[in-house]
């Protein structure tokens, strides 16, 4: 047996009931390979037939199967591969590794993608291998209560999410206020998930508004238009995100970041581009243009 040496990173999402013994070859491979194991489970805060169980949920399976050969952490999904890399280097420093360290995973989701400080190699299995049915029979454990979890993300019908976005103006709508969130580059408008407490769309845009930006004075709220989004954390899913845009102008308050929210940032309405702004938001962008080139005369 050759010397186990270094620390092997594993990522993957591993979003099945129980481990097949596809899995736990490949696994087994990097524990032969290495004194110490970490597996970082992919974890997107949207749930959908693509990643119906959380991280705790997989973490158990591979402690049922490996105990304490491995440790098992989440990695949150972003959508810049730059940062993502960023953020798994800063994880796997946190567990302390000893020795070299290998990352390993798929050659499209974790290979191609990483670009972090430490050696990256392909581990996967023929898509053959890996298909393997739902039981529903037999239901006494948390393997079973994974798959049920499964089986009823495959058997609901697809949602519509509803959210709000808000246009926030001052000095009479030259200056848009804009807001950036933790591992983005770009920027969105403040906005988020409509709440069942929420008694109108204009309620939910002004709530969301307040835990991002804090107390503000505003005027009166503006209905734009409303879109489909093309959300990266529904993609491959069959649910989608449809939002309602929203335009006031600030009376009194300075906006301070709340919430999810990193920064906020005034923009010059006259040199904003798409290129400023998330994927996503860029459609709500378009909406805002065009609105404010039919009737600037009336928001004035």
């Amino acid at each position: 047996m050759p010397q186990q040496k270094g620390t092997g990173v594993i990522v993957g999402r591993f979003q099945v009931f129980e481990l097949n013994p596809v899995h736990v070859k490949l696994v087994e491979t990097v524990v032969l390979r290495h004194a110490q194991v970490l597996i970082y489970l992919g974890e997107n805060p949207a749930p959908s037939v693509r990643n119906p169980l959380d991280w705790e949920l997989r973490q158990e399976m591979f402690f049922e199967k490996f105990q304490k050969k491995v440790e098992v952490f989440d990695m949150p999904d972003v959508p810049d591969d730059r940062i993502w890399s960023q953020e798994l280097d800063r994880r796997i420093l946190e567990s302390r590794p000893a020795g070299e360290v290998v990352v390993y995973g798929t050659e499209e989701d974790v290979v191609q993608r990483y670009s972090g400080r430490y050696r990256a190699e392909i581990l996967e299995a023929l898509d053959a291998d890996m298909l393997q049915a739902t039981r529903l029979d037999e239901l006494a454990s948390p393997k079973d209560f994974r798959a049920g979890v499964i089986y009823a993300h495959l058997r609901r019908f697809p949602t519509v999410y509803p959210t709000v976005d808000i246009a926030v103006f001052r000095k009479d709508y030259q200056e848009l206020l804009l807001a950036r969130k933790p591992n983005e580059v770009r920027y969105r408008f403040p906005g988020g998930f409509v709440d069942t407490s929420d008694d109108s769309f204009e309620a939910a845009a002004l709530r969301e508004l307040g835990e991002e930006c804090g107390d503000l004075e505003l005027d009166e709220l503006t209905y734009l238009g409303s879109c489909k989004i093309d959300d990266w954390r529904y993609r491959g899913s069959s649910d989608v995100v449809m939002t309602h845009l929203y335009a006031c102008n600030l009376v009194d308050g300075e906006p301070e970041p709340d919430d999810d929210i990193e920064e906020l940032r005034w923009f010059d309405m006259a040199k904003l581009h798409d290129e400023q702004f998330v994927a996503e938001h860029q459609p709500l962008f378009g909406i805002l243009k065009l609105y404010i080139e039919e009737g600037r005369d009336e928001l004035l």
